[in-house]
This record gives C-alpha cells, structure tokens and sequence, in this order.
C-alpha cells in the first residue's frame, strides 16, 4: 500500500517539476496578475465577480463563477506576504494534481471492486491458472488506471497552467464527492448524512469550475448500474440478449430523486447568480457555434469530439488555445475528416452492442462507469446544452481523462487475461512503454508552459491556421526585442482574420517605434474603421499624426479615444504632450494633472508637468507639489532628478544633491551621462570643484561626445590653474 501510493506521489509529480521556476503565462496574467480580487483589500467581492474579476450579472461577463478557486489563489497571495509569486503558485497546483490522483485511485477501486474495494483487484483475473502471475501489483486495474492518469500529457494544461486549478480543485471535490456517496450506499447509520455530504461536495466543486455538479450524473449512473440489483439471471433470452428484471429497491430510487432534485436546485442557484443571462460569445471563439448550416454545426462538432478522443490516445497535438481557424468548418459530407468521424460512432455503437449481449454483468458496469466518467465531466463543454466560449480546453478533459485511462488499462487486462506467461511479460512492458512516452510528453509539454514565448510558439506547429496563435507569438516575439518575427506574426495573423484589429493596432506601434508612420497610419485607421469603439488605436493614431505635424486631426484622434473611454491616463498625457508641441502651456498641464488625478503613479506625466513648471519659471507652482509626488512615487529616478534640478536653480544645494545621488543610484546601470553632468554642475556653482570633476569625467565615461560635460570641464580646469 505504501509503495504504491509513493509510486503514484512520485508520477504525479515528476514530469511537472520543470515548470515549478516558470513564470505567470497566457489566461493567468487576465485572472491571477491584474485580478483585483485577488490582490484588493476587499475579498468578499469575489462572491459578486466571474473569474476573471468583472461582475457575473454584466452582460460582458463570461459568467465563469469560480468563487472558491479565487480565494484559493487569494490564499497564496497572501501567504506570500501578499506578493504574487509564480512558484508558490504552482506548487499548489501540482500538489493538487498528486491529491486528486491519489483520490482517483480510490474511485477506481470502488468502480472496478464495487463496494468491496478494500479485497483487492477483482478484474486482473488470471493470465494463466499455474503461473500466479495475476497476484502481482502490475495486473491491479485501479492502481495502474491511476499510474496512467497520473502521467497523462492532456494534463499538463491544468498543472502547468495556474488558472487550470479551477480544473484541479473541482475534480478533487468531484471524486470525494463520488466516495462520499458510495459511502451513503453502504452505510447504513450515516447514509443521509453521506448522501448530504455528496451534495455539499458537488456544490462546492461547481464553485471551484462549473462541471464539478456533473458529479451527481455520474452517482446516479453509478446508482442504477451497481446499487439496482437483478431479480434472476437469463430469464429470458433472444438471440443472446440478456434481459434481466429489476428489483426496484425504495432507498435506490430515494437517493436517485434526492439527487436529481439537488442538482436541479444547484443549477438553478447557478442560473440566478448569473443574473438569469447567458454568456454572449464571438464567432472568433467558437466559430462553430455561429455556422448557419445545421449540416455543418453538427458534422464539426463530431469531429471536435474526435479530436478529444484523439488527444487522450495520441496527445501529440497540444495547443493553448483552439479558437479560430484551428479547426476549420466542415461544410461537405465529402470532406475528408468526416472518415474518422462515422469510425468513432460506429465504435461507440460496438461498444454498446457488446456491453448489451455480454453476460458478465460485472464487466459491464465498470465498462459504464468508465464511460460515464469521460462523457458526463464533458457534457457542459459539449455544446449540446448550449454553446460554450472555446472550441477545445485541454484542462476541461482532465475529469474526462480518468475514464480513458481505466478504459484502456481494463482493455489490458482483458487482452491478458488467461494468457502465457510470455505473453502477460510482453504485455507489462508495453503498458510500462505507454506510462513512459506520456511522462515524457508530460515532461517535454511541462517545458513549453515556463514562459508564454515557448508556450505561444510551440501552438505554431500545432495551429498554424489560428490567427489568435500567431497574435500571440507576435506579442512574446516583440517582449523579447524580436521585431522583425514579430511584424511577420503580426501580418500572417492579419491575413488569417482580417478583421483582427487589435493586432493592427500592435503592428502600427512597431511600425510607429521605426518611424514608418505611413505604414502605422494606414493600420490604425483599418482598426478604427473595424471597430470604431477602440480608444488605444484613436490614441495611437493621434501620436502618430502629431509626430507627422498634422495636430488638428492629432487633437480629433486624442478626443475620439477619450469619448469612448473617460479614463484614459495614457491619452490624457499624450494630449498634454501636444499641448506642449503647440506651447499651449495650460493645456498641457491641464491635461497631465488629468493623468495623475486618473493614475497618481503616472511616471511620465509627473515628470513633464514638473519639468514644464521648472522651464517656464513657474517654480514655486511646483515645489507645492513636490510633497505629494514623493508621496506616489518617492523611488522613480527621473522624478528624483527633476526635483534636483529645480532645488539647484534655488541654490538648494543639499537637497539638490540628495535627490541627484538617489535618482543615480535608482538608475544604477541605466545611469546617463546627463546624469552626472548636472550633479557636476550643481557641485561647480557650489564650489565643490573636486566632486565637479568627477562628476563630470562620469559623465564623459559614459558618453565621450557630451559636449556640455566637455567644456564645463575644461572651463573648471582653466579656472584651477
């Protein structure tokens, strides 16, 4: 028992390990990084807002309602001494991981064992009578279902990727809510208590991710299949089929209406906390959804489902993302992808054929529960109840999973299954073969979900056909100082989806940084013109017009963007910026104090509105406010340097010398010649002549061609001699 849990601890565990020093990547910068839920003062908002931070009952909600999944991330922010640190994050997911596989393992034993799952696995019958070789841990069908599930690459999403521990969380809650149950079908003092307790865990498992009530599916699958006893066995026959009489027992049929009524209700309580609306998606995240032919919806669908499948049996093909062009619409019965789609429902249909005239009842029922347990999990991603915001989520099928995994592992022991000794070895090393090639994949996709750059650009070979996946790469691509792979990625995914304004917008402000403000021009105006609404490309294509002199429409472009979005720093001090260039004093320092009333750390607009007040005489103007932007932003270097600056024109000689030295030593590496230069003339003017010359010989170190540090310099060696 010992070994084997150690066994499963360390599977679980190893292949994710690579990650544990990654970094915040893709959905968990939107829901973990900039989440105010998790980071405010206030936690009690997070029973009021969706996943993702905005209010459930907005009609832009996604209406994920994930609760109990922000207070656990909450948690770890705040035993970090309220930082948000990757690493701490990540643990917590892959002990997640290690939990749920050791709870799987006891929901395999009661699927495969029944209510006696403590005897031992009954399925690994013998590969031979004379050989013992079914008494060995490796024929133990729950055991190895779990080895296999522990390593599966499918995973590595929900490990790897922090916001999968809504996946993580929920299916530990889902599986203590299915042993919780088939405790309530054992017990007979505390079975109500048991059965209160499983809706309780299913209750609190759809607040951690909303598949977590499919839960009570699977109880009354489980409920109907093992708990409904057969009356006589082969009463009557025709052509093989086996049609046996029930015994309609009162406490099965209580407990199958206890928790058809709850999940009834909890649904309902979930349709309420939505405020009674449903998600409004775009065709970009499910492009299925949105197809007029009914033909078409259906056919793509299915072939989804395949994919699904395909990525338990072959997870070769992962991807973060699906949206898009990833899977495109099946518009003919011709095409090509329909062929594997009509193999899987004529295997489902084998597969039901056999579990009907099959006559070892027990068999069956596992066979349904491994089923049901990959189907129900993934009815709500389905699109048959309604239509969901994604097209594939590899942390979605992490419940599903499970069933596969016992699905192929009972497969194993059926195929082995009184034969040869020989024959058992060759099939052992070929179940060890599978473990090993997926702890690999698992290991090798693990690297991939570090840092977004190799995360973004392991989907290209996956997904080439994704706008959203080369928008992405882009985005990394010019992080990383990679401009010209980055104008090409922000290209191709504007030739996949011309309408993919947000990726105009980002390729205008390459092309804007390279000074090709035709070519940015002509981007900004097809974004505006693609969504009229957009404030960053307005405000961009007014920086763009002021830097090619055309102000008035500059100004028009500033206001555009500050009519659809009142607080706009940014913009606020863009327009200040044009002001500037126009010497309408007021209005520029009218539009910078705009920026820091809507962001009181707004670096940029504290250092010109200051700089503005010191060039236009207007120092005592700014000395007042002097104490309150060391109030904001007491360790920014150009605000140190600035309020240097105007104490040495005061002949505040001290205090002008604190400020240069902090401002330099916040800089460190960064430091500027110019720097040095003014700290050397405040020392000239305070006749400190030696602190003047190396002042000055810093400043020609870092950059020789300093003409103004060059003749003070030789002006205070003229003057020494």
């Amino acid at each position: 028992m010992k070994k084997k849990l150690s066994v499963i601890v360390c599977l679980s565990s190893l292949p994710f390990l690579f990650t544990l020093n990654g970094d915040f990547v893709f959905d968990d910068s939107e829901a973990i990084v900039k989440n105010k839920d998790i980071t405010s003062e206030y936690w009690t908002d997070v029973f009021n807002n969706d996943f993702w931070g905005a209010n459930v009952k907005s009609n832009l909600s996604h209406k994920s309602y994930r609760p109990l999944t922000i207070l656990s991330f909450r948690l770890n922010y705040l035993l970090n001494k309220s930082s948000l640190s990757a690493l701490h994050f990540k643990i917590t997911n892959l002990v997640c991981h290690v939990i749920c596989c050791i709870l799987l393992w006891k929901v395999f034993e009661h699927m495969v064992n029944g209510k006696k799952s403590n005897k031992g696995c009954k399925m690994s019958e013998k590969c031979t009578s004379q050989n013992g070789f079914s008494q060995k841990w490796w024929m133990d069908v729950p055991y190895l279902s779990t080895l296999l599930f522990a390593v599966h690459p499918v995973h590595v999403e929900a490990v790897c990727g922090i916001v999968g521990r809504a996946d993580l969380l929920a299916s530990m809650t889902f599986f203590l809510a299915f042993l919780s149950y088939n405790k309530a079908t054992s017990s007979l003092h505390w079975r109500y208590i048991y059965l209160i307790c499983t809706v309780t865990l299913s209750a609190i498992s759809m607040l951690c991710k909303e598949n977590g009530i499919t839960v009570l599916g699977l109880c009354v699958v489980y409920e109907i299949v093992v708990n409904l006893k057969p009356k006589g066995r082969d009463l009557t026959k025709s052509k093989g089929f086996n049609y046996v009489q029930v015994r309609v027992d009162a406490d099965s049929i209580f407990r199958i209406i206890f928790i058809t009524l709850s999940a009834m209700s909890l649904l309902y309580l979930r349709w309420i906390v939505m405020g009674g609306i449903k998600p409004e998606f775009k065709p970009t995240d499910n492009p299925t959804a949105f197809a007029e032919n009914s033909f078409t919806k259906v056919a793509t669908y299915s072939y989804i489902y395949f994919l699904n499948v395909l990525l338990f049996i072959w997870p070769k093909w992962l991807c973060y993302d699906w949206s898009m062009g990833c899977v495109q619409l099946i518009k003919k019965i011709a095409d090509v992808r329909m062929l594997p789609v009509v193999l899987m429902y004529i295997y489902g249909i084998l597969l039901l054929k056999a579990i009907f005239y099959s006559r070892n009842r027990k068999s069956n029922r596992t066979i349904i529960l491994a089923v049901s347990l990959g189907v129900i999990p993934f009815l709500p991603a389905s699109n048959i109840l309604y239509p969901v915001g994604f097209v594939i989520a590899e942390r979605i099928l992490y419940i599903s999973s499970a069933g596969y995994c016992l699905l192929i592992v009972m497969g194993f022991s059926k195929l082995l299954h009184r034969r040869s000794l020989f024959t058992c070895k060759i099939g052992v090393f070929m179940f060890l073969l599978l473990l090993l090639v997926y702890a690999v994949r698992s290991w090798s996709r693990s690297i991939a979900w570090q840092n977004e750059y190799n995360l973004f650009v392991s989907a290209l070979a996956v997904c080439p056909l994704n706008a959203k996946v080369h928008y992405n790469v882009a985005k990394a691509a010019d992080a990383n100082h990679e401009t010209s792979f980055a104008l090409a990625e922000y290209k191709e995914a504007i030739r996949l989806f011309p309408e993919y304004y947000q990726a105009m917008n980002n390729l205008a402000n390459i092309l804007k940084n390279q000074k090709q403000f035709a070519e940015a021009e002509y981007y900004l105006r097809a974004a505006v013109k693609h969504k009229k609404d957009f404030p960053a490309a307005w405000m961009n294509l007014g920086i763009v017009l002021a830097h090619t002199r055309r102000f008035d429409q500059s100004e028009s472009a500033y206001r555009t963007a500050l009519n659809y979005r009142r607080k706009y720093p940014d913009c606020y001090y863009n327009l200040g910026n044009l002001y500037l260039e126009l010497n309408k004093t007021e209005e520029a320092i009218n539009s910078w104090s705009q920026a820091i009333h809507q962001n009181p750390k707004h670096v940029l607009a504290w250092t010109n509105l200051m700089a503005l007040m010191d060039n236009t005489g207007q120092i005592e103007r700014a000395l007042k406010i002097i104490p309150t932007v060391l109030t904001e932003l007491p360790d920014a270097p150009s605000i140190n340097f600035a309020i240097a600056n105007m104490y040495g024109k005061l002949n505040r000689y001290g205090e002008a010398e604190t400020h240069f030295k902090k401002a330099i030593k916040l800089l460190n590496i960064e430091v500027q010649a110019i720097h040095y230069a003014n700290l050397g003339v405040l020392y000239h003017r305070w006749k400190k002549y030696s602190l003047a010359k190396e002042m000055y010989i810093n400043a020609l170190k870092i950059d020789p061609t300093f003409q103004t540090a060059r003749k003070n310099l030789d002006s205070l060696q003229r003057s020494n001699k």
